[in-house]
């Protein structure tokens, strides 16, 4: 008798976690939560001049071009600025969207530092290149917030390297940003203003043809990036 309520026992007890074994592996209806949701760059809005971006060096005279000379053309200077939503580290590139007009061998006319990649094309007509550019973000004349800060500049790379720039040249293989006055890293900024310099260099007269007018047709977009 003893033995037969001792074999019920453990069949009850083996009952019993077969059910717990049987109620956890059917689970009841479930829901799932969600959190989602975008962390968007603080935004940044560049501005050269006084609502409009062109530097215009009006009339330039046949007369005033000497054969076998290239003209350099006075220096233009116009305001730029970048605001952004919320002080951030920043840098900008150039591309030149005139590259295929570009005369090369220029640069030396300009500056004693102007690279065959700091100088952008002039466009063509009647399918002879008019010439090339340079510009600077102007050493010396930009502001972060108020406060002098230096123009420092880095090969375009994942992982820049920075220093000072002579002269805050642009070209399409670096990028410039800008520091607190005496060092070389970039600081954030939510207002910064200063100076573009722009120096163009006309194609010698006898490769141009000069029985019609010849328009100026350079163009470069300035990117801003976030550091």
């Amino acid at each position: 008798m003893q033995n037969l309520i001792a074999r019920s026992a453990v069949i009850a007890a083996f009952s019993a976690v077969a059910a717990l074994a049987s109620s956890a592996a059917v689970a009841g209806p479930t829901t799932e939560l969600k959190v989602t949701g975008v962390i968007k760059p603080v935004a940044c809005t560049p501005t050269i001049g006084a609502g409009s971006a062109v530097v215009d060096y009006g009339t330039i005279t046949a007369g005033s071009l000497e054969n076998g000379k290239n003209k350099v053309l006075d220096t233009r200077e116009v305001p730029f600025s970048i605001s952004c939503e919320a002080p951030v580290k920043m840098a900008v590139t150039a591309t030149d969207n005139r590259a295929a007009s570009k005369v090369t061998g220029l640069g030396s006319l300009v500056s004693a530092t102007a690279s065959e990649n700091s100088m952008f094309g002039l466009g063509s007509a009647s399918s002879k290149n008019i010439g090339a550019f340079h510009f600077t973000m102007k050493q010396g004349s930009f502001t972060g917030d108020g406060a002098s800060v230096d123009t420092i500049g880095s090969t375009n790379s994942s992982t820049p390297s920075w220093s000072k720039s002579s002269t805050g040249g642009m070209s399409t293989d670096r990028m410039l940003s800008w520091a607190p006055a005496g060092t070389t890293a970039p600081g954030s900024y939510k207002v910064l203003s200063g100076t573009i310099g722009v120096t163009a260099v006309l194609n010698k007269p006898e490769n141009l043809n000069l029985t019609q007018d010849i328009s100026l047709d350079g163009s470069a977009t300035i990117e801003v990036k976030y550091l």
